[in-house]
């Protein structure tokens, strides 16, 4: 299964190093993505193109996680707006998924370092979630 449902992701990392290992782990994982490395081109993206799934890092440049999902819920048009959100974020920062993150428009958050199968496993989480006949 090539591209797992013609599901697109957009990934979302300001860091050049991460940003190129999380492409060859979403390559070896066998989801189509395109990226973005800072905030305001992820808002560009996601009014250009159509996505199911945005992973984003909450460190990026031109607008930080933060400031770009306050963007994405709060201004962009249904059914944009709606598009499901998992944070990636590092462990100093981590309180696992509690409100505030619900509070603040994430669906989901990963903690970094994680691994490919936890990776690999929420995406399918949120996607099922999504469409329960999602497979």
């Amino acid at each position: 299964m090539k591209n797992k449902n013609n599901q697109r992701i957009l990934l979302a990392e300001g860091f050049e190093p991460s940003r190129k290992i999380m492409v060859e782990i979403l390559k070896m994982l066998g989801w189509e993505y395109e990226t973005a490395d800072n905030g305001y081109d992820v808002i560009l993206s996601l009014k250009n193109n159509t996505f199911n799934l945005l992973l984003l890092d909450l460190e990026l440049p031109r607008f930080d996680g933060f400031e770009t999902i306050e963007h994405i819920r709060r201004k962009l048009d249904y059914p944009i707006n709606t598009i499901p959100v998992m944070a990636m974020i590092n462990r100093d920062f981590s309180s696992d998924f509690n409100q505030t993150y619900k509070d603040e428009g994430f669906d989901e958050v990963i903690v970094k370092p994680f691994s490919i199968d936890e990776l690999d496993r929420k995406i399918k989480e949120i996607f099922y979630r999504k469409n329960p006949l999602f497979a």
